[in-house]
């Protein structure tokens, strides 16, 4: 497990540069559309298309940071109230259900880019292949089954912070 946890901690960092290189892109692409639209009467009409698929890609790696951590958006009424064998139970059957749908994403992704690569389809400003921008749904649902697993295997093995038991006062270390 420790090889896993090493292993997806340089993924996660990977994923944040990532992340940080994007947010960088996206705002000065962003930023240049947006003074050229104020100074001129044009504008950047390829920016559109890099900012938006770009987003896609951020977004999903977003999101696989929060399954890392558990902290993906969920209703936690009945998680916060039961003791930590049921909230390993409950985790378990999220994962499982979390798992299947990022498989059906995954497999949708897929076809889509193999669709695109077949056809030749192109993006409309940049011409660019239209499945470069699309296999970010692929690499996202990839790391979202990986962050979601890694969640699992913390928690069955009484690593994540939401089945940690909290000292009671009082008590020494």
């Amino acid at each position: 497990m420790k090889v896993y946890k090493k292993i997806m901690g340089g993924v996660a960092a990977v994923e944040k540069a990532l992340m940080a290189v994007i947010t960088i892109i996206v705002t000065v692409i962003t930023f240049a559309n947006v003074c050229v639209r104020y100074l001129t009467d044009s504008q950047f009409g390829w920016s559109e298309e890099i900012v938006v698929n770009i987003f896609v890609l951020m977004i999903m790696c977003g999101c696989a940071l929060c399954a890392r951590e558990g902290s993906l958006i969920s209703l936690s009424l009945v998680f916060d109230l039961v003791g930590k064998k049921a909230k390993k139970v409950m985790v378990a059957i999220i994962t499982v259900f979390n798992c299947f749908f990022y498989t059906v994403i995954l497999k949708t992704g897929y076809d889509k880019v193999l669709t695109q690569m077949k056809n030749g389809k192109r993006t409309f400003s940049l011409m660019i292949p239209e499945w470069v921008f699309t296999v970010s749904l692929v690499i996202g649902a990839v790391l979202l089954i990986l962050h979601t697993l890694e969640f699992c295997v913390d928690v069955m093995s009484d690593n994540a912070a939401c089945v940690k038991e909290e000292k009671k006062e009082g008590e020494e270390e």
